[in-house]
């Protein structure tokens, strides 16, 4: 009995595996690309552009479905959530907002249709090296207790103005100067603002003189290393197949060593 039992124990953990990817596979949301490969998709949060001039771009339901579910229309601009690698190509996870006419839903885009704008991102590929810990205390925002954001410093324009700060939960990640020693700090969140920049020293003056205009939008180029869901999924079947394959020859070594029906046991009485 007690051979039967261990037998069905290591029965039962080698199929474990088996059942957890197979499950894993099937039992996805249908038409929820995002959700079943959540972490294959990279946060990417930038502003894109469609290439073409004279036509439209289609949204994808998925980036291996044939469903267009929206068209972004030339010089149209939307905001990417994230990015992904799906069988050799890049992928953008795009908000749909109702402004423009669209659902508040979410589509996909092939990103080497867009351009990406510059931003903060951009700017700190161009200037990271001048970056550096900032061990001031805020004295001019802790007096206007307001400041206006900016994209970045010396932008075209700036953002919006942030009111009621509290200096407790104001945290600069790097700090950078200008030609003109402004001295500017970056927040990374504040009070419903991602990526921000401040003029910590001049925090309400809307007029600072525009010097870093964006250029161009420009092809986009990933700054982190995806894994190719496309592969990752040839992947998963291949190691579904290998477990199958190791629990049937793990079943048949199993029924060899403890099952032996035709065994005659000593001590046992024989033929008269």
């Amino acid at each position: 009995m007690g051979k039967k039992l261990i037998a069905a124990l290591i029965f039962s953990f080698l199929l474990m595996p088996t059942l957890v990817a197979y499950a894993d596979v099937i039992v996805e949301p249908e038409n929820d690309f995002f959700n079943r490969y959540r972490n294959e998709c990279v946060f990417l949060g930038r502003s894109f552009c469609a290439v073409d001039e004279d036509g439209t771009t289609p949204v994808k339901k998925a980036p291996n479905s044939a469903e267009n579910v929206a068209y972004v229309a030339s010089a149209e601009i939307i905001y990417v959530e994230y990015s992904c690698l799906y069988k050799g190509e890049f992928w953008g996870l795009t908000s749909r907002y109702p402004d423009n006419g669209w659902q508040e839903l979410y589509g996909w885009v092939k990103l080497n249709e867009f351009y990406v704008l510059y931003d903060y991102v951009a700017f700190e590929e161009d200037y990271s090296k001048d970056f550096y810990a900032y061990n001031g205390d805020f004295d001019t925002i802790k007096e206007t207790r307001a400041a206006i954001a900016w994209p970045w410093p010396g932008a075209d324009s700036p953002l919006w103005t942030i009111e009621d700060i509290d200096i407790t939960n104001f945290r600069v990640l790097h700090a950078y100067k200008d030609r003109q020693d402004r001295e500017w700090g970056f927040v990374t969140y504040l009070y419903g603002s991602p990526n921000i920049w401040f003029c910590l020293s001049d925090p309400l003056n809307r007029d600072i003189p525009v010097f870093n205009p964006a250029p161009k939008a420009m092809k986009w180029e990933p700054e982190t290393v995806h894994n190719d869901i496309g592969k990752s999924g040839n992947t998963v079947l291949v190691i579904i197949i290998i477990l199958v394959v190791l629990l049937v020859v793990s079943t048949v070594i199993l029924i060899k060593v403890f099952w032996k029906p035709n065994e005659q046991k000593l001590g046992g009485y024989g033929d008269d």
